[in-house]
């Protein structure tokens, strides 16, 4: 039985990729938690007040992030990646809890490997011309649902000479050049993605003709120039 719920899952999964146009829905977790952490634990023991409290947060954190759902629209050439709106959640503050650092909305050019990323900050939208990802292919591999994933990794430049590590996990099995955020590129769709303390996991695909509009309207600049003038969006 359980052989044949895990076939049907990855059916489910693999439904329509094989055309060039289709959504691919895509969940997140938090990983890396200051609960679970060295300090956390310390303050565990040393800050307890601290402790309870940033506990409570993560908690909130989870339960909210459990209703996020993001989209990732492709067709032959070109993706879009976005977070779904979300009409159950009233208090703005607590749904920016759930969005996390990694906000607006992503459009990759294959063709041009090129990533777009339209921000909203001060009231004013922001094209921002995303850096090239420099991706190292590793030699290790891993089923995660139901599919054969290789790895890649790359380090993203943050502010001070600081790096973060990020982790693709990419399958061949679905040949699109496709992922979360602006995590494109691979040879194949990304079925995991883990940066910061984000987790994203495919959770379905679908086959579908869906349209994506590139014509957007804002201020362009470069990644470097963004993150010069809103440090805290990194």
């Amino acid at each position: 039985m359980k052989y044949v719920f895990s076939l049907l899952f990855g059916f489910s999964l693999l439904t329509g990729y094989a055309q060039d146009s289709g959504i691919a829905t895509y969940k997140k977790e938090w990983i890396n938690l200051y609960s679970e952490s060295a300090a956390g634990q310390q303050d565990k023991i040393k800050n307890p007040q601290k402790y309870r409290e940033y506990r409570e947060l993560e908690k909130l954190q989870e339960e909210l992030t459990k209703q996020l759902a993001y989209k990732l629209k492709f067709d032959k050439d070109r993706s879009f990646f976005y977070l779904e709106d979300l009409l159950s959640v009233e208090d703005q503050a607590d749904l920016a809890l759930a969005k996390g650092p990694y906000q607006g909305e992503y459009y990759f050019n294959r063709k041009a490997a090129s990533v777009i990323w339209a921000i909203e900050a001060l009231g004013e939208k922001f094209l921002v011309n995303v850096d090239k990802i420099d991706w190292k292919l590793e030699k290790e591999r891993k089923t995660i649902s139901a599919y054969s994933c290789f790895k890649a990794s790359a380090k993203i430049a943050l502010e001070k000479g600081k790096f973060q590590d990020v982790i693709a996990w990419y399958t061949p099995e679905i040949p699109l050049s496709y992922g979360p955020l602006q995590y494109n590129g691979l040879p194949g769709l990304v079925v995991q993605l883990e940066t910061g303390s984000e987790l994203y996991k495919l959770v379905q695909i679908q086959q579908k003709e869906i349209t994506i509009n590139t014509s957007q309207k804002g201020t362009s600049i470069s990644e470097a120039d963004f993150f010069k003038q809103f440090q805290n969006f990194k």
